[in-house]
């Protein structure tokens, strides 16, 4: 039997949303936050950037393995105006230490394309997520969000 919990973020605001019970809780730290941007010049949050990048904190049982799984937006929107949106096959991090280090993760560059196999640590894991957005030249002006879709799994039971 497998048992999910999928978080959703909207730019904005933040929706959870437990499919099962099970023994880990997820906090979103921080929506992945683009501010202001300018037509025709690109923008990219960096996973270490404090504040702006995407932070979940998976807490639970340590030593428990899960599978983690990304579902990413290619645009962001506002009304019928569309904004593309890259997310790089480097731009995850996590650290499951006592001391998480958002600018020294455990581990680096992962893809949040593909499933990421993960144990707690004694403190938990967190995870951060960075991203890049590509305004048009004629781009309109508008409040653009999207969906990010964060799947946990367990792997272990």
């Amino acid at each position: 039997m497998r048992y999910l919990f999928c978080i959703i973020i909207i730019f904005g605001s933040i929706l959870v949303a437990p499919a099962n019970s099970w023994a880990q809780n997820i906090t979103v730290i921080n929506n992945l936050t683009l501010g202001n941007m300018l037509p025709g010049v690109p923008k990219v949050i960096s996973k270490r950037s404090a504040g702006a990048a995407a932070e979940f904190h998976i807490s639970g049982i340590a030593g428990d393995e899960m599978s983690i799984d990304f579902s990413l937006p290619t645009y962001m929107n506002s009304g019928t105006s569309n904004m593309q949106m890259v997310f790089t096959t480097t731009d995850c991090a996590m650290d499951s230490s006592s001391s998480p280090d958002q600018s020294e993760p455990g581990n680096d560059d992962l893809n949040p394309w593909h499933s990421i196999t993960y144990r707690l640590g004694a403190n938990g894991l967190t995870i951060w997520l960075g991203g890049m957005t590509i305004p048009k030249i004629n781009q309109r002006p508008g409040n653009y969000s999207a969906v990010i879709v964060l799947t946990v799994t367990p792997t272990g039971l």
